[in-house]
């Protein structure tokens, strides 16, 4: 009677910490898609709506459009969620970092592998995100011409590789904290 007790015990044990770890993915997904998002599709609404003319760049911030940033931006965050949950990113990261003979067994305090870490996936999340939105714009919110679109995402690309890089590695030393809360084994 006591080892079934025991093995009841060990099972339940098992579920929660399964079902934490779960928790704590979701989390920190969230924690890091939600500014990375959000500055991703200002970056490019704003981007959109500059002009450049005899060598002088504007920003008509009347061509803003909110709903398209906030469309765009709901599109993304449920992509980078599937792409949080359902990659493997930690395992892209040490090969990437292992290309570059960089020590990936800890990602805390070791910074070549968490730039190289958050490189690559920050590539990973332009070439997946950026053609979805790009197609979104184009046949749903019929905000671009398919020409201006495709010129817009080649054109922006080192701009939105930036944003999404820094904005990745801002939002990641909070979001790892608070899923360690959660789940200390993270």
């Amino acid at each position: 009677m006591e080892e079934n007790r025991e093995n009841i015990e060990t099972v339940q044990i098992k579920k929660t910490s399964k079902r934490r770890s779960w928790v704590a993915s979701i989390v920190y997904c969230a924690l890091c898609n939600i500014p990375v998002c959000f500055f991703l599709c200002l970056t490019s609404a704003i981007s959109a709506a500059t002009n450049i003319e005899k060598h002088v760049m504007t920003i008509n911030f009347n061509n803003l459009s909110w709903l398209n940033i906030a469309t765009n931006f709901v599109v993304a965050f449920v992509i980078a969620m599937c792409l949080g949950l359902f990659v493997p990113f930690t395992k892209i990261g040490r090969w990437f970092t292992a290309l570059f003979g960089v020590k990936n067994d800890t990602y805390t305090g070791n910074v070549p592998y968490r730039l190289l870490a958050t490189l690559i996936t920050t590539i990973i999340y332009y070439l997946v995100v950026t053609p979805s939105l790009t197609v979104l714009n184009y046949f749903i919110l019929r905000s671009q011409t398919a020409g201006q679109a495709l010129l817009n995402m080649l054109i922006n690309l080192p701009l939105m590789l930036l944003v999404g890089f820094v904005s990745s590695l801002l939002s990641d030393v909070f979001a790892y904290r608070v899923a360690h809360h959660i789940n200390p084994e993270m």
